[in-house]
């Protein structure tokens, strides 16, 4: 019995498939969206290829310019001079997993060159963007499996029941299956028509990026689990859709009437409500241009010009302490008053700067916060942060930039106060840039939004009921009466 009783379901999801996909417009679409991920696993692999290229290309560049500059200075030229142009390498390797999610990679730069000069400057130099073109954004796959896949599972599920009956088959249907197994069927080939064009998408773009789907990638940033996390995700964010359509698509309505509910909620998940939470998010926490930072910490530079070089070495000692007992001459220019000067411009910006993280910061968890509220939107955020490409993650390089600042300062200080010549600097000792890790843990950075994703799942189907199912309520036969047939004639009730 079990087995014949198997067999009757295969084959009843065998007929549902095969009569999905007979409808051309669903292979169309499913050819084109497969294109589409295609294209965009491989734009994500031309992004981590031109990163790990200009990596390549800084490190060519310090090498480059050191070897020109030690030749170009006679040996009695003091280090400090040498360093006033060299710029170090510090390059953040971009994880596999950007390319399912680039998150901010468009607009910052992880690739900065850095001089022993004022740092807070430094941090915000890059490339100038067309605004609006940046506000656009790229394709990548997150778009494609979490913007365009629902497409897909609005266009094959919105009529599921109500097609059945406006063409006057559903009652037929019913003599050969019962109600439940008969819309299991036919959510259970659809859900097998999806999952397997999700999976194809994931594996193209798995294999266009050569990402690790189990284990750590060799630069160790998709290590952790953040694969299989991205992967979970996706498949909670397809089924909330499943969840939704079906909740939709069993009520009594027309099949236009649940066409448009389900694409407005589409609109309104997909870009109304992150568009509204943006907006909310800037007008509560409005974030100071980093321009600012900028012109206050050349503020802090350039005043030094006119104060006396004993006040700027006492605003140096003030972080430095150690080097309280070396002094310089005032009515010389050394090298250790030059950097001494530049350190007094980051003093100067350091308050706008640590104001301006925190408001980052603050705008960051407020945004993660209430985009549980969106399943969407939590589901592209949590990918973000998977992924190691949204604001945490452009912080935490920020900081790995500033401790190679130090190190630098602490490796160069002692040459810069005995105005050391550059022959007497160990060029093969000069410290190299460590990688920031990725911000947070996979599970913290997952857990959240699958939690959401379910939730929002179950109450899709709480709240719509499967309805379908059910014969017309007995408040629909008291309304039109035992003998009156005109509840049968409403839109998406007729037999």
């Amino acid at each position: 019995m079990k087995s014949s009783g198997a067999t009757a379901w295969t084959r009843l999801i065998r007929l549902e498939l095969a009569r999905v996909m007979r409808s051309g417009g669903v292979t169309v679409a499913a050819v084109l969206l497969l294109l589409l991920g295609v294209h965009a696993g491989w734009q994500g692999n031309r992004r981590i290829q031109a990163a790990e290229d200009a990596a390549a290309a800084a490190e060519t560049a310090y090498r480059d310019q050191l070897a020109h500059l030690v030749s170009r200075y006679p040996p009695t030229t003091e280090a400090g001079e040498l360093l006033y142009y060299l710029a170090l390498p510090a390059s953040q390797p971009l994880s596999r997993l950007s390319a399912l999610a680039s998150g901010r990679t468009e607009v910052e730069s992880a690739n900065l060159r850095i001089r022993l000069l004022a740092l807070e400057g430094q941090l915000y130099e890059q490339e100038t963007l067309n605004p609006r073109l940046a506000a656009a954004g790229k394709l990548d796959l997150a778009f494609v499996l979490i913007a365009l896949i629902p497409l897909f599972v609005i266009a094959v599920t919105y009529d599921i029941v109500s097609g059945e009956r406006e063409r006057g088959t559903w009652d037929m249907a019913r003599l050969f299956a019962r109600p439940r197994r008969l819309l299991a069927a036919k959510i259970g080939a659809r859900m097998i028509l999806v999952g397997g064009l999700v999976t194809a998408l994931a594996l193209a773009g798995a294999s266009l990026v050569e990402a690790p789907l189990i284990g750590a990638s060799p630069t160790g940033i998709d290590g952790g689990g953040r694969a299989g996390w991205a992967a979970a995700l996706i498949a909670l964010h397809t089924l909330f859709w499943f969840a939704l359509c079906l909740g939709v698509a069993t009520r009594r309505r027309s099949s236009t009437a649940n066409a448009m509910v389900l694409v407005g909620a589409w609109v309104a998940l997909t870009f109304l409500a992150p568009a509204v939470l943006s907006l909310a998010n800037a007008v509560l926490h409005p974030v100071p241009e980093a321009l600012e930072l900028t012109v206050r910490q050349r503020q802090g530079y350039h005043e030094a010009w006119d104060l006396p070089p004993s006040e700027t070495m006492e605003d140096f000692y003030k972080d430095y302490p150690e080097w309280s007992g070396q002094t310089v001459p005032e009515d010389e220019f050394t090298w250790a008053w030059y950097y001494a000067m530049n350190h007094r411009g980051d003093q100067a910006a350091r308050d706008a700067s640590l104001a301006y993280r925190d408001v980052l910061t603050q705008r960051d968890e407020w945004a993660r916060r209430w985009s549980l509220l969106v399943p969407p939107l939590a589901t592209r955020l949590a990918l973000d942060r998977l992924a190691a490409t949204d604001l945490a993650s452009q912080l935490a390089y920020q900081d790995a930039v500033r401790r190679y600042h130090e190190r630098l300062k602490a490796h160069f200080l002692p040459i810069l106060f005995a105005a050391a010549p550059i022959p007497q600097v160990d060029w093969e000792r000069v410290p190299v840039f460590e990688p920031a890790a990725p911000a947070g843990e996979p599970s913290h950075a997952g857990f959240p939004a699958a939690a959401a994703l379910v939730l929002a799942s179950i109450c899709a189907l709480l709240v719509a009921g499967i309805r379908a199912t059910r014969a017309p309520g007995r408040t629909e036969a008291a309304r039109f009466g035992p003998t009156d047939r005109a509840w049968r004639r409403i839109p998406g009730g007729r037999r």
